[in-house]
């Protein structure tokens, strides 16, 4: 019987505590609530991948200079695409002949000295994966 006391008595020392935690925890929950971030707009030509095209590519495939009479220095013109057909499967960076270019699955590889940093290819198979809008 005295055992037993001796363990009521410790519980009810520590009775406050195993009471107030998970209140506390549960209350620091409700004061700061998730807040998911805001969804990144998806890309957009005008935007994101026009300053890439003119960057690397428009040098050569430009209003004055159209390699393979394709031109990448506007929206339409990028979607038209050059003497091989069109180079933008919009919502299929996979079978878009751009993407295979500038990942250096297809030949010729694009641009040709210099590799493209992934950050720019990224935000193309993005924009492309979205639908290729303006």
């Amino acid at each position: 019987m005295q055992e037993n006391a001796r363990y009521r008595g410790r519980f009810r020392r520590n009775m406050p505590m195993a009471l107030v935690l998970p209140l506390v925890l549960a209350l620091a929950g409700a004061a700061a609530p998730a807040v998911a971030a805001p969804a990144a707009p998806p890309p957009s030509f005008a935007r994101d991948v026009a300053p890439i095209l003119d960057r690397w590519c428009v040098s050569c495939h430009g209003e004055e200079e159209a390699e393979a009479d394709l031109r990448l220095d506007s929206y339409a013109a990028a979607l038209k695409g050059g003497d091989g057909g069109p180079v933008i499967a919009p919502g299929d960076p996979k079978n878009s002949q751009l993407v295979a270019q500038i990942e250096r699955r297809a030949r010729p590889p694009m641009p040709p000295k210099k590799r493209l940093p992934r950050d720019p290819i990224a935000t193309i198979r993005a924009w492309i994966a979205g639908g290729a809008g303006p």
